[in-house]
């Protein structure tokens, strides 16, 4: 068996810092470029879920504002605003709900 020297030891010590370091590299770079080509996806599904909310709130101000709107519907109201402010939604909405609730009809 021959003997392992120390500049054959550090030699392997480099070898295999450096194959880290690019697998480390390599795969920051394959996931940035991953991320960026899921951000418009990503708007995407973010700006549908905001008009889903908003014509689900406009609807329950709707039926709150005649008068028809049940207890269930108006926690689902409660629910959803507070998701869709979350979420930076509009401030009509915000001023609608909130003249809503004062009244007390949701």
């Amino acid at each position: 068996m021959e003997n392992i020297t120390l500049g054959q030891i550090s030699d392997i010590v480099i070898f295999l810092v450096t194959l880290i370091g690019g697998i480390g590299a390599l795969y920051k770079l394959l996931m940035t470029g991953i991320k960026n080509q899921l951000q418009p996806i990503n708007e995407e599904l973010h700006n549908e879920k905001m008009n889903r909310l908003k014509s689900d709130l406009t609807t329950l101000m709707c039926l709150a504002e005649n008068g028809v709107i049940s207890y269930e519907q108006k926690l689902l109201a409660h629910e959803e605003y507070d998701e869709y402010v979350k979420n930076k939604g509009n401030s009509w909405v915000h001023d609608k709900f909130e003249t809503l609730h004062k009244e007390g009809k949701i």
